[in-house]
């Protein structure tokens, strides 16, 4: 049989028996998904209502539950006022206005008050008190809500003002483990009602019941047809109701003890099936136009490849080896399809060895200069130079022929292989790598106008990685490179130029010593190597004692004598003369030589409290910074107490001083260490207080003595009164909490003279003393 007759028996068996078979299965797998689905939905949409329901009623019970923890709230019901005097007590006025924001911005609430249990009377927002006719116990709520620890919702009742149903969400108000009253918000019956009926769509209908029986919504009267259903849990049941088949699916309010259905009447479910059903004829007819047509077409589809073949020949001719024809057929065109296929794919590899022979080093596999070049200019072609630029960076190995020399070519070869893999692991994405010849690597990086940070970062990465050996031949080999950069478009416009700079920057980096990063253009050179600096004396500066400590005093504003003082660190750099610790302290975290200096600053802080107890003087205590890598040390806390005891030191003369940003990260651990060294005897200050992550749960948690406050606020203090009326809180709450309060940065009298008013414990800055050297300190200390 030839390939026609191939192709009409095929289509014809093919097309009858797939409309056969959809004719005898359409009718009833149609009806089977649609019930599926509308199942699935109904459960989803379940779902999503009791989800909806519940976050709603926590998030009330909530604010219910944070009004009821407000400290002015527990001062209040801890007065134990009279029905006759709670407008006289000097908090309901700030209590008012709480209670009728929090109604006014919590939607479908009808009011929000508060009760006092030994008294009998409760205060509602806009003003509102009861009168001598409220019994707290015979309120509907009461029981329920005495016998619940945390948040509990009542059963539906008719409030006895309005007459209308409604639900109470009520949290009692505790302190001192005592049970003083009760915070509460009341619902109605129909605001529930707003908050579902836009769910009720496309026929749906929905049934709201309490744990205690009370139907909750109901407006279409199918609470009666699901309990006859038993529908349970999770369950999508059929049932009957006013002569109608519905489906419904039933969730748990968990929290809340209700249940909520969701119904959809089963002509509703079943109208796609009718539609179907109509139009079946219609399809069949349809079916068999189009078979016809295709039969038509069959020999007009057999001949139709024969062009594209000759097309995909002709493009192999002209050097267009990405062919691809893609033909499955088992006759003799398929063959001759696959056959071209195969030669295209054969002729392209061998075509694809020589390119990447002539495009990337035979001895590391990285792309060779040709590459180098031909991406750089692309790029250049490419690039915006108001807001991006390209760096060109030229690496070379440090003393790489002595290895040659020393150990052989292998090795030598060995080394470049090793280098190129560490580099191209380092480098980001926007960046390209490749050997330049030698021992010399090229790397061309484009980012953001701007972002030289990026690339120090990347450069940084290059130039540490060359610390660790290499492993060649299972001994360990140790080798620097140096590195010149060059940017484009502001040191050079061309490919050529670039390549000199970058060069040329490489030849000053050798000059300099080798080992080490210069960059062409001498502005970012300048600060470059400013950093290097830094980073490399402060290996150095605790050898060469360049660190040193001066002493800020805090004066005791309580009328007492009480001498205190805050170690802070200083750096004399050789070079660059003195460095601020914003500058220096950020690279000692960075490198992990922080451990180092907080070690030398405890000690040296520890040893200047021993000179002066020796001299007599009474100093309260000395605050020492710690970062937080200190704090996560395992063994700092031990640390702490043998130089106390080897110092012969009160654990209470020394105050360590953390920011608010060390608790951010691991919180428990921290907040476990500070009990550790409170239970030493050792003070905890949090420094910086307002400043980023203030919170005051955070004051509920850690073991502290003293809150400094920050001081960006002192500075403010005298212009703006929002400033002061923080800062008042601050002082009240902390002294509540039982912390001291220090104010820094005080430099003026006027600010002192407010600090005093608002009874701050002390304070600190240049108006009282400038930071001092230990001697001129113990004379300070003296004649105060």
């Amino acid at each position: 049989m030839g390939i026609n007759g191939k192709v009409v028996i095929a289509m014809l068996v093919v097309v009858l028996s797939t409309m056969l078979t959809i004719a005898f299965y359409s009718h009833s797998m149609t009806k089977d998904i649609l019930i599926d689905q509308v199942e699935r939905e109904l459960a989803f949409k379940n779902e999503n209502i009791k989800n909806t329901i519940t976050s709603t009623f926590q998030r009330k019970g909530e604010v219910v539950r944070q009004l009821a923890s407000i400290p002015v709230i527990e001062s209040f019901m801890s007065a134990n006022e009279k029905r006759e005097d709670v407008r006289a007590n000097k908090d309901y006025e700030w209590i008012q206005q709480a209670l009728t924001r929090a109604q006014e911005n919590n939607e479908h609430v009808q009011q929000i008050w508060l009760s006092h249990i030994e008294n009998s009377y409760f205060i509602t927002d806009h003003d509102q008190v009861s009168d001598e006719s409220f019994f707290i116990q015979e309120r509907h709520w009461y029981e329920q809500a005495s016998q619940t620890e945390g948040i509990s919702y009542s059963s539906l009742y008719i409030d006895y003002v309005t007459k209308k149903q409604m639900i109470s969400i009520v949290y009692p108000v505790i302190v001192d483990n005592e049970r003083l009253g009760y915070f509460g918000m009341d619902i109605f019956l129909d605001d529930l009602a707003a908050l579902l009926q836009p769910f009720e769509q496309d026929g749906r209908k929905l049934t709201l019941v309490s744990g205690q029986g009370d139907i909750l919504y109901d407006p279409k009267n199918m609470r009666p047809a699901l309990r006859e259903a038993q529908v349970e849990g999770q369950e999508i049941a059929k049932f009957q109701s006013s002569g109608e088949s519905y489906y419904a699916s039933v969730r748990q309010l968990n929290e809340l003890g209700w249940k909520i259905a969701v119904s959809v009447p089963e002509s509703t479910l079943l109208q796609p099936l009718a539609t179907y059903e109509q139009s079946i004829i219609g399809t069949w007819v349809i079916a068999i136009i189009i078979l016809l047509a295709t039969l038509s077409f069959v020999l007009h589809y057999l001949l139709k490849d024969i062009p594209f073949i000759v097309h995909q020949i002709n493009k192999i001719k002209h050097g267009d080896l990405s062919v691809k024809i893609g033909i499955e057929r088992k006759d003799e065109v398929g063959e001759i399809a696959r056959a071209v296929e195969q030669m295209a794919l054969q002729i392209k590899s061998q075509v694809d060895e020589l390119d990447y022979q002539a495009s990337h080093d035979s001895l590391t596999g990285l792309a060779n200069r040709h590459s180098i070049e031909k991406v750089l200019q692309q790029w250049i072609d490419e690039v915006n130079t108001d807001e991006e630029m390209i760096a060109v960076l030229f690496l070379d190995l440090d003393q790489f022929k002595h290895v040659n020399d020393s150990k052989g070519h292998a090795f030598g070869d060995k080394l470049l292989i090793e280098v190129g893999k560490r580099i191209s692991d380092l480098l980001p994405k926007n960046s390209f790598f490749g050997r330049f010849g030698g021992d010399e690597f090229v790397v061309i990086i484009r980012t953001e106008k701007g972002a030289l940070d990026r690339i120090y970062y990347s450069l940084q990465q290059v130039y540490e990685s060359f610390t660790n050996p290499f492993l060649l031949f299972d001994q360990n080999t140790y080798i620097t490179a140096s590195i010149g950069v060059s940017l484009y478009p502001s040191d050079a416009q061309s490919i050529g130029e670039l390549f000199v700079d970058a060069d040329t920057a490489l030849y000053h980096a050798k000059e300099q010593g080798r080992n080490r990063i210069y960059f062409f253009n001498n502005d970012m050179k300048d600060q470059i190597e400013r950093e290097l600096k830094l980073k490399d004396g402060l290996r150095e500066a605790l050898l060469h004692e360049e660190l040193f400590l001066h002493y800020q005093p805090q004066l005791d504003m309580t009328g007492g004598k009480k001498a205190s003082v805050e170690a802070l660190i200083r750096w004399k750099h050789p070079e660059l003369g003195m460095v601020s610790p914003a500058d220096f302290i950020p690279l000692a975290e960075n490198t992990g030589q922080i451990i180092a200096i907080g070690d030398w600053v405890l000690d040296a802080s520890l040893q200047m409290i021993k000179r002066a107890t020796e001299q007599g003087i009474n100093i309260q205590h000395v605050a020492v910074n710690v970062s937080a890598i200190q704090l996560r040390e395992a063994d700092f806390v031990d640390k702490v107490q043998k130089k106390l005891e080897y110092y012969d030191i009160e654990p209470s003369l020394l105050e360590i001083e953390i920011t608010e940003s060390i608790i951010i990260e691991h919180q428990e651990e921290t907040i476990r260490r500070l009990n550790e060294l409170k239970r030493l005897g050792i003070q905890i200050a949090l420094d910086d207080f307002g400043t980023g992550y203030s919170s005051l749960n955070y004051l509920r948690l850690m073991p502290i003595d003293r809150v400094k406050v920050d001081r960006s606020f002192i500075q403010q203090i005298e212009e703006d009164s929002i400033v002061q009326a923080i800062l008042t809180t601050i002082v009240s709450l902390g002294h509540s909490l039982g912390f001291q309060i220090v104010a820094e940065g005080v430099e003026e009298a006027s600010q002192l003279q407010i600090l005093r008013d608002m009874k701050v414990d002390t304070v600190q800055g240049y108006y009282y003393s400038r930071p001092l050297d230990e001697d001129t300190l113990l004379d300070f200390l003296r004649q105060q």
